[in-house]
């Protein structure tokens, strides 16, 4: 009777056209409830409608209206929060297979079964990688799952490694390396043997790229500059372009460098023995010849060379930095010119420093914690370090070495791995040069401000690294830590460009090929020049990976940190201790303390700064906190923060202020 009515098809397109669709992401709450938080607007969802969705799920859903009150229908699924993701087993009542998903708002236990290419039996809380099978939104009744790989059990003390490597889809083996190794070179070597190099580097080290070797270039009998040799691991001499060896660098880019070890990007046979540069040994490598004067500034054209080189000595960091700051009952050289080669390389880094210092920028002095584990995993201790001299002297011999290396690309390839940083993101100029303006500027000097800090002036190095030296001479922290937020991320390009962050006008790295893919290929293109070769165009797929695999390690590091320290503070929650920390971000939700002992990161939430939420007002631009009108809390502001609770499942370490 009403098939093919037309006035019911015509009522339907009425309803249809009346309802009002929004889009947006759902948000749990730890009730039955959830809310859609789209652009504008954040609607409540009611407990029935949540049970077709996830946290974080994107939908597509029906704005319900009774009274006042508004809620949504859920209509259909954009994108779903989960597709692969890791989890944790859980059995039912019946023994069933369910997952529990680490995530700290998924609170959904999902149905599952295990894939048949997972051997292993799995037990309550063993970890899991699987992937999302069914969704209520895709026309199935509910929510189900499929193991896919297993992780590791339950009781494994390294499961912040597995399960973070596992995550963020990272090997956690090293690559398998060849039976045998042949040198292949298209050109022929010199043989450097006869240079007095050294090493420095950490005692644990054993990959180490780089060895120096520096003279005193003198005219007439008198000191007029500096000779530097920089002579870097040659891993190409044995790695063939289109090996395994060689896919498997480019598909990892890096060595990943974890708390108590590291996954090379190359086989340990190589990476660790025969390219690192071990002491009284011939090691093929790639060498810069470069001269400076007494202030620092290069002079002529860096000659590279294909050598065989032999490292005389491996110095430790700790014992040069004692020997030159004189520490008490410090270090000595067992050797007169190993003593000799420490002097000459400070006196060459005291002017770099000093001529980066006028014409580049420096980096700031914070310090870099770092876990001392026992040998099953547990967190021992953290400790801040410090860069010493000896720290800075390889530095400054490094980051000249780039500059070199990629004036020499750019020269003679016309491409190459480039490190380059624009600053200030394209759509924060107006906005960073308005904050400067506002914190920086007064009466007497906003003329002179607006047209230093004006958008066009910031772009350029010249304008940047004014910018720069103006902060540093800032004395509140917050300046800095605001103004990263407008910052955009350095990128990897084929053709020069500047990077502000160094405040250098073209970089390039070359200086550590054993760890990084980038290193690599460059190091093949000055390699074809010497061979007087047509250099090959850098792909951009290379880019594009590089940029991808920078991401994933630091978020790897960030991902494992997180969970060491919860393992190390949950002790620490009953003893009440207080801790003095910076505040390093605001947000509605409350504060993020940064620890200054430890580097642990405590979330103090907005309820224990003020008992009504209607009276805290958070400004984005300042990223502060203002209560009852007053501002009170600043990102960069120094406070002292008790730890309340450790939540080792989800990670989360929260405290309160003590005023």
């Amino acid at each position: 009777m009403f098939q093919n009515n037309p006035l019911l098809a015509q009522l339907k397109q009425q309803i249809e056209a009346n309802k009002e669709y929004v889009e947006g992401t759902v948000k749990a709450s730890d009730k039955s409830y959830g809310f859609l938080e789209c652009d504008k607007t954040t609607y409540f969802i009611p407990p029935p409608e949540m049970k077709k969705v996830m946290h974080g799920d994107k939908v597509k859903a029906v704005v319900k209206r009774d009274g006042d009150k508004e809620s949504v229908e859920i209509d259909s699924l954009i994108e779903p929060m989960l597709e692969r993701f890791i989890a944790q087993v859980k059995f039912n009542r019946d023994g069933k297979l369910q997952l529990s998903v680490d995530h700290p708002s998924i609170k959904n236990m999902i149905p599952a079964n295990t894939h048949k290419k997972v051997s292993e039996t799995l037990n309550e809380n063993d970890w899991v990688v699987a992937q999302l099978k069914t969704h209520p939104l895709r026309d199935d009744r509910f929510f189900f799952a499929q193991v896919s790989q297993f992780i590791c059990k339950a009781d494994d003390n390294f499961a912040p490694w597995w399960v973070t490597l596992a995550r963020h889809e990272q090997p956690r083996e090293p690559v398998t390396g060849e039976k045998s190794y042949t040198l292949s070179d298209e050109i022929e070597r010199e043989d450097l043997t006869h240079l007095y190099f050294t090493t420095i580097d950490s005692p644990s080290t054993q990959d180490m790229d780089d060895a120096l070797y520096i003279e005193p270039v003198t005219q007439e009998g008198n000191q007029t500059g500096w000779r530097l040799v920089v002579a870097i691991a040659d891993p190409t001499a044995y790695i063939p372009e289109n090996s395994d060896i060689e896919k498997q660098a480019r598909q990892r880019c890096f060595t990943n460098y974890l708390p108590g070890f590291n996954i090379p990007m190359l086989p340990r046979e190589l990476s660790d023995e025969l390219c690192s540069l071990v002491p009284n040994e011939k090691r093929p490598a790639l060498v810069a010849y470069l001269e400076t004067d007494l202030q620092g500034n290069l002079i002529g054209e860096t000659r590279f060379t294909s050598a065989w080189v032999e490292s005389k000595a491996k110095l430790a960091y700790n014992d040069v930095s004692d020997f030159i700051e004189k520490v008490e009952n410090h270090w000595q050289p067992e050797e007169a010119q190993t003593a000799q080669q420490i002097q000459w390389l400070h006196q060459f880094t005291l002017a770099r420093i000093e001529w980066r210092r006028q014409n580049a920028l420096l980096f700031k002095e914070s310090g870099d914690y770092s876990f001392e584990l026992a040998e099953n995993g547990e967190v021992k201790a953290i400790h801040l370090d410090f860069r010493r001299i000896a720290n800075q002297m390889i530095e400054e011999a490094m980051i000249v070495a780039n500059i070199c290396a990629a004036k020499y690309l750019q020269q003679h390839a016309g491409t190459g791995i480039f490190n380059t940083h624009i600053g200030f993101d394209s759509k924060n100029l107006e906005p960073a040069r308005t904050f400067l303006l506002n914190t920086l500027g007064n009466e007497q000097n906003q003329g002179e401000l607006s047209e230093r800090y004006a958008p066009e002036r910031l772009v350029t190095l010249e304008g940047y690294c004014q910018m720069r030296r103006d902060v540093d001479e800032f004395p509140e922290n917050f300046l800095e830590l605001r103004l990263r937020r407008y910052l955009t991320f350095a990128e990897f390009k084929a053709q020069s460009a500047p990077h502000l962050g160094l405040g250098i006008e073209e970089y390039a790295t070359w200086t550590s090929p054993i760890r990084k893919y980038g290193d690599m290929v460059n190091h093949r293109l000055i390699k074809q020049i010497l061979a007087k070769k047509a250099p090959l165009a850098v792909e951009e797929s290379v880019l594009t990976r590089l940029q991808e695999a920078r991401r994933q390690n630091r978020l790897v590091e960030r991902d494992i940190a997180d969970w060491l320290y919860a393992r190390y503070l949950a002790p620490q929650v009953e003893k009440n201790v207080v801790f003095e920390g910076e505040i390093h971000d605001v947000s509605r939700g409350g504060l993020r303390v940064r620890v200054t002992e430890n580097g642990a990161s405590i979330f103090v939430p907005a309820s224990t700064l003020h008992p009504n939420k209607e009276e805290i007002l958070f400004t984005p631009e300042e990223i502060a906190l203002y209560i009852l009108g007053e501002k009170r809390y600043q990102i960069g502001q120094a406070v002292k923060v008790k730890l309340t609770d450790v939540r080792l499942q989800t990670r989360s370490i929260v405290g309160e202020l003590v005023l």
